[in-house]
């Protein structure tokens, strides 16, 4: 399922981890240990996009 992220100013678990190309749970994990900063909203995450850089995510997570 392809999503439209270009409008919104911050990425759901759900799309970080299509756009980092990992599972959700691996993003919940980052979450807890604080390597990814995201706000919980309701029963959901949020993860700002100025808060992130994608690029030096894929590379810390190609490498482990």
């Amino acid at each position: 399922m392809m999503v439209k992220l270009e409008h919104k100013d911050f990425y759901t678990t759900t799309e970080l981890a299509e756009v980092l190309g990992i599972s959700r749970i691996s993003v919940f994990k980052r979450l807890r240990q604080g390597s990814i900063k995201g706000y919980k909203m309701g029963r959901n995450f949020v993860v700002f996009k100025k808060d992130i850089d994608i690029k030096k995510l894929r590379e810390i997570i190609k490498h482990n």
